[in-house]
């Protein structure tokens, strides 16, 4: 029984990740209903561990559960893409700031090295492909990963999944809008301004980040929101 019950708790972990996964990439839609059974099949495991999967979801804002029904991905709209911008503005922020009083040596090179890759992967349009992903990924991690206390990391992982969705979701569906801003530019000063202790530059520099990749999404991909340009 230990065993089983060991198993099961892998298979939806794993299957915890595949769907998040699959979920935050846009491979499954906003509002789509998760049918378990073909996702069992799929997955090759059991509806039980798919089930705790989605309910696990569910709590980090990716899935609904309805009622007598299910489950179902999460909707979309501007409200919401607003409202996950402006709540990790502050958690993230929250995080820099305890993340730049902490910061030692190998955190500084850590944010740098970070800077560093994601600046060779990065293209000048909204393009993302999987090496951007893991590197932008990795640098917004380097620069709160000194943040002593585990809760604003914990919410800002939730929180940066919820926003990458859209970005992803927006790639998916137009071509890249070309010439809009200088990504690379914005983190490399960001992570600047952190490793020199500059504590205020620093958060304004991401503050002004965040909302300016909400502010293109909205703007250049109407579509995403149902309304035409």
């Amino acid at each position: 029984m230990t065993e089983d019950l060991g198993r099961r708790r892998t298979e939806a972990s794993l299957a915890t990740e595949r769907l998040r996964s699959e979920i935050v990439t846009g491979v499954v839609a906003p509002g789509a209903k998760l049918k378990l059974v073909s996702l069992a099949e799929r997955y090759a495991i059991s509806r039980g561990p798919l089930r705790e999967a989605a309910t696990r979801l569910a709590a980090e804002g990716l899935v609904t559960i309805e009622d007598q029904r299910g489950f179902r991905v999460a909707a979309i709209s501007r409200e919401d893409l607003l409202d996950v911008t402006q709540t990790r503005q502050r958690i993230e922020i929250l995080a820099l700031r305890d993340s730049i009083a902490h910061g030692d040596l190998a955190w500084e090179g850590r944010v740098m090295a970070a800077c560093h890759m994601l600046e060779r992967v990065t293209t000048p349009d909204l393009d993302q492909n999987e090496d951007f992903r893991r590197h932008h990924g990795e640098l917004h991690e380097a620069l709160v990963a000194a943040c002593p206390s585990q809760y604003p990391l914990r919410f800002r992982e939730r929180l940066y999944a919820l926003s990458q969705r859209y970005r992803n979701l927006a790639a998916n569906s137009a071509p890249p809008i070309r010439g809009q801003r200088d990504v690379a530019g914005e983190h490399q000063a960001i992570a600047e301004a952190a490793v020199a202790r500059d504590v205020e530059t620093a958060c304004e520099r991401l503050h002004n980040h965040l909302a300016r990749t909400a502010d293109v999404l909205i703007a250049a991909y109407p579509m995403l929101f149902g309304s035409a340009s």
